[in-house]
């Protein structure tokens, strides 16, 4: 009976994951939500040639 129940639940976090994928990419796709994305503008610049740039009197690091 022990083994009946553990194969139940297993087949039940299986079963609600799928679910929950399935309604999660059908509001993705139905525009009603969406996940941040960082800009250009947002991330730190990976090379080391725009590390010191000055902009006027101000100095970007």
């Amino acid at each position: 009976m022990l083994r009946n129940v553990g194969r139940r639940f297993i087949l039940y976090l299986i079963g609600s994951t799928i679910f929950a994928t399935f309604i999660g990419y059908t509001l993705f796709k139905a525009g009603l939500i969406s996940f941040q994305v960082t800009t250009k503008s947002q991330r730190t610049p990976d090379n080391d040639r725009n590390r010191n740039r000055r902009v006027g009197k101000i100095r970007i690091t």
